[in-house]
């Protein structure tokens, strides 16, 4: 599970990141991206088998992700990846680098499992990513993909308030820390990731995955049917969806608030940025995807 918003950690993490520590120590010391991990730090169990993850979580950051995967992790048949972590990165890391054999056989060894089990991963921004994706049809083209998405607008908000406490809140003010922002290309950034029609467009055209392999799911839905809309991921996965997870309602990964809520011209102008893209999207998830469960899109269709 991700650790808790801890303000001393962000300072000792963001010095160690400055001093250029961050990708020496291990590949999650301080961010989870910090480096991929080398196949010499994996010791798996004996008679466990490495293979490529049965089930990849990609998107989207800020939509209840942790709280989905905590509940299909709880599953009898899934066990934790060698790390025991929801987020891998190790895909983000292979643009201008290229990904080898070696690469590819260094990703799978931390999905070892027994016979009759699955393993997996989910890390919300490989959906924003496009060459993660890429890399992800070489290194696990059977993989069942899963893509959790939120009204576009709320996850801009929850988004941009969770990167900018990341990389800014535990260093310097918020006043400063405003003033960076400024300077930086995260709205941008934050408003890409909310694009999951042209998202889901790149998966299914350039990386070739059908539409049959991902299961598309909408948060609001999630959250009004947890017990239904689970036992459809359990079977998708090829699970036994009459297991009944614990806490299905409970909120995981609550985090702190740094800034105000938006504005409603704020919210009015990001719908209308988003309105091409949510129609995309509706057509292209075959109609899974009802824009009537997301303010400012209900008459998107």
């Amino acid at each position: 599970m991700p650790a808790p918003d801890n303000p001393l950690m962000n300072v000792v993490r963001n010095t160690l990141e400055y001093l250029g520590l961050g990708n020496v120590l291990a590949p999650f010391p301080i961010r989870r991206e910090a480096r991929p991990w080398r196949a010499s730090e994996i010791r798996n169990k004996p008679g466990w088998q490495a293979a490529a993850p049965d089930y990849v979580g990609i998107g989207t950051q800020k939509s209840g992700t942790s709280w989905w995967a905590s509940l299909i992790e709880q599953h009898p048949d899934v066990v934790p990846n060698y790390f025991d972590r929801k987020e891998m990165h190790y895909l983000t890391h292979f643009l201008e680098r290229e990904l080898t054999a070696e690469d590819i056989k260094t990703y799978h060894a931390v999905f070892a499992r027994p016979q009759g089990k699955q393993c997996g991963e989910w890390t919300p921004n490989y959906l924003a990513n496009p060459h993660a994706v890429l890399q992800l049809r070489k290194a696990a083209p059977e993989a069942k993909l899963l893509v959790l998405m939120r009204n576009p607008i709320d996850r801009y908000e929850s988004g941009f308030n969770h990167e900018r406490k990341q990389r800014f809140g535990g260093i310097i003010g918020p006043a400063v820390r405003m003033e960076v922002v400024k300077r930086y290309a995260l709205r941008t950034e934050s408003i890409w990731t909310g694009m999951y029609g042209a998202q889901l467009e790149s998966i299914i055209g350039s990386a070739g995955f059908p539409l049959s392999q991902i299961l598309v799911l909408q948060y609001e839905r999630c959250r009004a049917e947890p017990g239904e809309m689970i036992r459809r991921t359990y079977e998708f996965l090829g699970l036994d969806s009459g297991f009944e997870p614990r806490g299905v309602t409970r909120k995981v990964n609550e985090q702190r608030r740094i800034g105000g809520r938006l504005s409603e011209g704020t919210r009015k102008l990001l719908a209308e940025i988003y309105a091409a893209d949510v129609k995309r999207l509706v057509e292209l998830s075959d109609g899974v995807v009802d824009p009537g469960l997301w303010a400012g899109f209900e008459s998107v269709g």
